[in-house]
């Protein structure tokens, strides 16, 4: 009989002591899972970086098209040296032809010296220079209205080129503070440290593109400048030409009445031959005075031309710098859209770069946390295993040697640490399942003094063991509205808890109280207290605390730990108050149910 009971007793020892393996296996598949999700992660960070060397890659792109731009002007400049030499060639043609019209001129003198006995005609065509000159003076006018206007387009396009340079400016600043943003995050996230250098290249670069935009528009305000200038030449060469025109029509008018003073003259021919020969005198006076004032108005005609010509070629330079001034302000309006766009790029790239290494850090803390965790756990539950094996080898060894209290008292101290790893296993099974969502939960209304004492009664024989009184005052009509298997595991805890931490003769107080929309439970003994620098670290994962009881007692920190995920499961909150050699106050919060809230 003894031997079967030996042979019983190693087979459940060797089942005992498969469990744990069987839960190590289980954390290492865990483990695995985490490893895996952690190299999906590496992975995605790959690609992310890979995403931003395709940018850098586009960047460069756009630096060979902003090459390319740039050779296209510099062959618009080569055009314009070019037009400027054909304009020299004209020029000189001009002055050609002047010299054929100079020409012509003198001709027109003989003819007009042979012409000198048709005066009348000679009226009749100033008469037609007059309204010609008259024609061109209002054309000058259109022409000065023109430039006025294009004067205006000009000082319009100069007040957009200077809010163009603003914004460049207010980029040019949130360039700058992106660049201590990332210099932040950079102290922050050492993996960001190479994104940000990438960033301040770019920014540094943008500077520089910034910075030949102010050039191109400080050379476009030197170009207006000069058009201005030349546009006021433009004015005053207009002046000079109406005082001209005025001057030519007062010499008109002396010609008008010096051909009525011939016309008089010859009626009175027969009369006075005389004074005929004082009037041919006068007329060829008269003549000469024509003759000249004809070379006078045929030059001024010539000027006339000429500035009409400067003012048509100043035009077309004027439109045609216009045109590339247009051109300039919309490569100018893209290139600012495409850094717009590019910064909007790399702040949302920042943003995921900084999210996925959160992401990592967390990843990483939760497994260290949880490695740390089964290590303890691994450490609390070979304790109760050595005392089991220990104890158990006692009786094979020397059962035969032991008188029957010694065998009893044994006995005890098995079913004791067999309890104690039984517990153990419950809460790492319990809080396994809350990690996996596989805990069920039914919340319902229930009576908190009959669950109350539900959980408390089983706790009694190890309270009186130690001679501490159990005291649970609750109001009777306190209903509540949660999971029964989780509020008793809470109260289990909480006062088992308690009775390991407090002194035979101890008492351990269970209140409930309405506050509101919720009850707060609380569960206080008068035992050791907890000290301040360990109160923080209850609910922790990473800090999980095993302390003795007063008896010696063992545990592992996990039962707070299953409190605080059941509580927390209710949307509820749990917290401690204790001061050391004083005792402990535990409390936690649930919803409360009332017929109103149904």
């Amino acid at each position: 009989m003894s031997k079967s009971v030996k042979s019983d007793l190693l087979v459940i020892a060797k089942q005992e002591k498969a469990k744990p393996e069987a839960e190590l296996a289980i954390a290492n598949v865990e483990k695995a899972k985490r490893e895996e999700e952690l190299a999906v992660a590496n992975v995605e960070k790959e690609k992310r970086e890979e995403e931003l060397v395709v940018a850098n890659v586009e960047k460069e792109k756009r630096k060979e098209e902003l090459v390319v731009a740039n050779v296209e002007k510099e062959k618009r400049e080569e055009e314009l040296v070019i037009a400027n030499v054909e304009k020299e060639k004209r020029e000189a043609e001009l002055v050609i032809a002047k010299g054929e019209k100079e020409k012509r001129a003198d001709e027109l003198i003989i003819a007009n010296i042979k012409k000198t006995e048709r005066a009348d005609e000679l009226i009749i065509a100033n008469k037609e220079l007059v309204f010609q000159n008259r024609e061109k003076e209002k054309r000058a006018d259109e022409l000065i209205m023109a430039n006025k206007e294009l004067a205006f387009q000009n000082s319009e396009k100069e007040k957009r080129v200077a809010e163009l340079v603003i914004a460049n400016i207010e980029k040019e600043k949130r360039a700058d503070e992106l660049i201590i943003a990332n210099i932040k995050k950079a102290e922050r996230a050492d993996e960001l440290i190479i994104a940000n250098k990438e960033l301040v290249f770019q920014n540094r670069e943008k500077e520089k593109r910034a910075d030949e935009l102010i050039m191109a528009n400080k050379e476009l305000a030197y170009q207006n400048e000069e058009k201005e200038k030349r546009a006021d030449e433009l004015i005053m060469a207009n002046k000079e030409l109406a005082y001209q025109n005025e001057e030519k029509e007062k010499r008109a008018d002396e010609l008008i009445m010096a051909n009525k003073e011939l016309a008089y003259q010859n009626e009175e021919k027969e009369k006075r031959v005389a004074e005929l020969i004082i009037a041919n005198k006068e007329k060829k006076k008269r003549a000469d005075e024509l003759i000249i004032a004809n070379k006078e108005l045929a030059y001024q005609n010539r000027e006339k031309e000429k500035r009409a010509d400067e003012l048509i070629l100043a035009n077309k330079e004027l439109a045609f710098q216009n045109e590339e001034k247009a051109k300039r302000a919309d490569e100018l309006i893209m290139a600012n859209k495409e850094l717009a766009y590019q910064n909007e790029e790399k702040e949302k790239r920042a943003a995921e770069l900084i999210t996925a290494n959160k992401e990592l850090k967390q990843l990483l803390q939760l497994n260290a946390d949880k490695n740390r965790f089964i290590s303890i756990l691994a450490h609390d539950l070979r304790s109760p295993f050595n005392n089991l094996l220990g104890l158990s080898e006692v009786l094979i060894e020397d059962i035969h040697k032991l008188n029957t209290d010694e065998i009893e008292e044994i006995a005890n101290n098995i079913n004791k640490s067999a309890k104690s790893s039984f517990k153990l296993l419950e809460n790492i099974l319990s809080w396994a399942k809350v990690q996996q969502g596989k805990f069920p939960f039914d919340p319902q209304i229930l009576s908190f003094t009959d669950n109350c004492k539900d959980a408390v009664e089983v706790l009694n024989p190890i309270a009186k063991a130690k001679n501490i009184a159990l005291d649970y005052s609750t109001a009777d009509h306190i209903n509540i509205f949660a999971d029964v298997d989780m509020l008793k595991a809470v109260l289990r805890n909480l006062v088992s808890n308690a009775i390991k931490f407090t002194n035979n003769g101890g008492t351990i107080s269970i209140t409930a109280k309405q506050i509101d929309s919720n009850i707060t439970i609380s569960v206080s003994d008068n035992g050791i207290g907890i000290a301040p620098h360990n109160l923080m670290k209850l609910f922790e994962m990473s800090e999980v605390i095993s302390t003795k009881g007063t008896a010696e007692e063992t545990g592992t920190g996990l039962g707070l730990l299953l409190c605080k995920e059941f509580v927390e499961k209710h949307n509820g909150k749990i917290w401690v108050e204790s001061e050391l050699g004083k005792g402990s106050d535990f409390k936690f919060t649930l919803p409360i149910f009332t017929e109103q809230a149904t």
